[in-house]
């Protein structure tokens, strides 16, 4: 994920696009509104070509999708930490596998929390930012 993100910042960069030093949920209304828009925008898409049927298209709207969430990933300064953020949820969800290796699923295919279930500690990890609240904060 690091070499997807330092593609992008090159490219925010490149063309003047906000992003955050440090992780913060405090976002100019501009930037915050358009970062939801174009994620909205590419979701509509995938949904349009997945109910298509169309392979093409799904292929573009979920790269497309990628791209703009690993941006909002650096508008919020999360850039740093995001594979950490994301091993975090990855241990968690593989915790959803039932004692004897099977998934428990709910009827339209969700992967439902086992009894041992260990849900994400992503507090532990943006601890530097929430504790002090300080966007400049150093982990």
């Amino acid at each position: 994920m690091k070499e997807q993100l330092d593609a992008l910042l090159e490219f925010h960069r490149a063309l003047r696009v906000y992003t955050s030093d440090a992780p913060t949920a405090d976002l100019p209304p501009e930037v915050r509104e358009l970062r939801i828009r174009l994620i909205q925008e590419e979701l509509d898409e995938y949904a349009a070509a997945a109910r298509a049927g169309d392979l093409l298209g799904v292929a573009d709207a979920l790269t497309d999708l990628l791209y703009v969430v690993l941006g909002a990933l650096l508008a919020h300064g999360l850039h740093p930490v995001a594979e950490d953020l994301f091993a975090e949820v990855h241990r968690s969800n593989m915790s959803k596998v039932g004692p004897d290796g099977q998934p428990v699923l709910r009827a339209d295919g969700k992967v439902l929390k086992p009894a041992h279930f260990s849900p994400p500690d992503l507090a532990r990890i943006l601890a530097p930012w929430l504790d002090s609240g300080a966007a400049d904060a150093e982990p």
